[in-house]
């Protein structure tokens, strides 16, 4: 099989990215936020073909190499209408190639749509069957509906990929739980926050009958729209969760929209599911929903008997990643390979020994932080070891330093606690494995003392699990870490500060590093190379 070189890109209304590939090897995701250095970055027709240039740089390529090129459909400026809807059917073109001029020469381009580029991330699960939703905020525009296609369901078998056309009465999509965030955050993206703020909630009933009564509008009208119904819904709310201590009326509405879209996706599913289920069926779950914690562990406990697959990127970080699987099948006839969620940049392989193990230990032990800038980037919203803020997990002290002090984040977000995969249950009530850090646990009672730092207001945790296989400097860490403490989980967050995204460069690393005050170690590729325990030494050669 020959080694062609592909690339793919995405455009998207934020989180645009490129992705390349030698054959059918994914080699390297880079998402725009990272390189242009702004959260969420979507990028115009320039900035793309920038950061396509900083991939193929990095990799020593020239655009002249590229023997096959695709895109994703969304907010893409090369594209009119037709190009991307079927006017006659009104719903979104299967996969075509189209001649479009790229980085200065006429290029062959596949034409992949947007619920499809989600859907992709099923060619990177372990399964040969599978019943595939995609669920988001926006989509392809659905001439049936006037607005962007928000879900869609797919079969997966063998290497295909199926559309379905099933009717889901009441269905609920990210965009209601979108407009309802934007709304009490007066602010977006809050996703995030609203899944945080709504554990410290109750649900009224006044709101959940509110949201029965306007969800459906939501869901079929433009965003500036929703805005006004859901002021006219709840006069007073708007922004109400905005301010450092939100009061009960916004944590009662965050904990109300969060136990009514729950409810309604896992309904919307279980609907899914019978429809379509064949014996042997499993499930990928894809699009940006597929980040909600709660709704993620309804569907693993309500559907025992499917294995269950998310993506770390499964929201629109991994459009670019989608649309170049949906290429290397389309021309290699194979599933791509990819070292998911480590497909940034950084070396594929990194050595270390026991000594930087032990170094770093000791300062997480004089309740210290340990950056971890270490191997290939994660792809995705989540840090989930390479591009890390690390802590001990037993002191509610240091958690309020990392999250509060250090990060500036509100004081009811949690920090998630990340434990070797051998040892998850000896601290929590779960699935056996969650590496992307995408479920909700429970936290046994009598251990919450000692990860007390990782756990929620309500008793659950975001916890990670850690494999040898996936990760082992980060196993070995962890594991070293119990050893000499009896406890096997640390505390992790994304290596950024408020506002900015997940470090790219070393030198942004080092930039945290010194804002940071009290112990502290910089691990750059297994390598120490500064420390408060050793005269802030820094290894400039390394730079």
């Amino acid at each position: 099989m020959k080694e062609y070189l592909s690339c793919a890109f995405a455009y998207n209304i934020h989180d645009s990215s490129v992705s390349f590939a030698i054959g059918k090897k994914v080699i390297l995701v880079l998402e725009a936020e990272r390189i242009f250095r702004k959260k969420k970055k979507g990028c115009n027709q320039e900035e793309m073909q920038r950061l396509i240039h900083e991939g193929l740089k990095y990799l020593g390529k020239k655009a002249e190499d590229v023997s096959y090129w695709a895109m994703a459909t969304l907010n893409n400026l090369y594209l009119t209408k037709s190009d991307i809807i079927d006017l006659q059917t009104g719903r979104p073109r299967e996969p075509y190639w189209k001649k479009i001029d790229i980085m200065g020469l006429r290029r062959n381009v596949l034409i992949v749509n947007h619920h499809l580029c989600h859907a992709a991330t099923y060619l990177l699960s372990p399964f040969e069957h599978a019943i595939i939703t995609t669920c988001d905020g926006g989509g392809d525009h659905d001439p049936k509906i006037g607005v962007g296609e928000c879900f869609v369901a797919y079969r997966g078998d063998q290497d295909a990929i199926e559309r379905n056309e099933i009717a889901i009465p009441k269905l609920i999509t990210g965009k209601t739980y979108a407009s309802c965030a934007a709304f009490i955050y007066n602010a977006k993206p809050c996703e995030g926050k609203l899944m945080a703020l709504a554990a410290f909630g109750k649900v009224r009933q006044e709101y959940l009958h509110t949201l029965e009564s306007i969800y459906r509008n939501l869901e079929t009208v433009d965003y500036p729209i929703g805005e006004k119904i859901l002021n006219q819904a709840f006069p007073g709310l708007r922004g109400a969760a905005s301010v450092p201590i939100p009061d009960e009326r916004a944590k009662d509405f965050c904990a109300t929209l969060q136990s009514f879209f729950t409810k309604r996706r896992l309904e919307n599913t279980k609907q899914v599911i019978s429809q379509m289920y064949r014996d042997g069926d499993n499930f990928v779950l894809a699009g940006g929903t597929g980040l909600n914690l709660d709704l993620n562990t309804a569907i693993l406990n309500k559907f025992p008997h499917m294995r269950h697959f998310i993506a770390p990127c499964c929201d629109d970080t991994g459009q670019s990643l989608g649309a170049l699987c949906i290429l290397i099948n389309k021309v290699l006839g194979v599933r791509p390979d990819a070292n998911l969620p480590y497909l940034g940049m950084g070396p594929a392989t990194t050595e270390y020994n026991s000594d930087t193990i032990n170094r770093v230990i000791n300062v997480l032990l004089e309740n210290g932080v340990a950056i971890l800038h270490h191997g290939q980037a994660e792809i995705g919203p989540r840090a989930l070891g390479n591009r890390s803020l690390i802590t001990r997990p037993d002191s509610l002290e240091v958690k309020v330093k990392l999250s509060e002090t250090i990060k500036q984040r509100e004081k009811y977000r949690p920090v998630a606690p990340a434990v070797i995969e051998e040892r998850v249950n000896d601290y929590f009530v779960g699935p056996l494995q969650s590496p992307f850090m995408l479920y909700r646990y429970d936290v046994i009672k009598f251990e919450r003392g000692k990860i007390q730092g990782g756990i929620h207001c309500n008793g659950t945790a975001r916890a990670q699990t850690v494999s040898m296989s996936m990760n082992p400097f980060f196993h070995d860490l962890i594991e070293k870490f119990g050893d000499r403490t009896g406890i096997y989980v640390l505390l992790n967050t994304s290596l950024n500060l408020k506002g900015d995204p997940i470090v790219n460069s070393l030198e942004d690393s080092v930039m945290i590093y010194n804002k940071i005050e009290g112990p502290k170690v910089l691990i750059y590729n297994g390598i120490i190379i500064k420390s408060s325990n050793h005269n802030d030494e820094l290894c400039k050669s390394t730079i």
